[in-house]
């Protein structure tokens, strides 16, 4: 009778550790966003910041969602449409503080689903950038791209000069 239950206790601490899972923590790069950094026109090698910008993407639906609106800065970070080969990209910098001066393009790419872990699920790499119907209402001179495809988030993808 005592080894029977001792069997039987140890028959059950065996399927015990093993029907535990381990922990599924991501710590894998999930889609990456894009990386704009902004340029003096003139010195087209030397950052320069824009004052009083306001970003902004259209949505699947269509609809214009603001990423953000930022005092001072010479790069910023944008999220890409992940249901979409396309997003449309609107640079909104207040001039004289009543009257915004907004500069739009827009973005097209092949989206390439790649399933990363269980933990993870599935991130987007963008492949063949292309921009397109730049629309420039005076401050923003040219956008240059640095990379035809965005995966990873170490160094700027789009370069505009104003």
């Amino acid at each position: 009778m005592y080894k029977t239950s001792i069997k039987i206790l140890l028959f059950l601490l065996i399927i015990a550790f093993y029907s535990c899972e381990k922990d599924d923590i991501c710590i894998e790069e999930n889609t990456p966003h894009l990386i704009v950094r902004f340029y003096d026109k003139l010195n087209t090698l030397e950052t320069k910041k824009v004052e009083q910008l306001k970003v902004s993407v259209k949505n699947s639906l269509d609809e214009t969602i603001v990423i953000g609106a930022i005092t001072t800065t010479d790069s910023i970070v944008i999220p890409l449409n992940v249901d979409l080969d396309n997003t449309q990209i609107i640079l909104s910098k207040n001039t004289n503080g009543t009257n915004d001066n907004i500069d739009s393009f827009t973005l097209n790419y092949i989206r390439n689903e790649i399933f990363i872990s269980r933990s993870c699920g599935y991130k987007i790499l963008y492949k063949d950038i292309q921009i397109n119907n730049l629309t420039s209402n005076d401050w923003i001179e040219n956008i240059a791209r640095n990379n035809t495809n965005i995966e990873n988030e170490t160094a700027a993808h789009l370069s505009i000069f104003h």
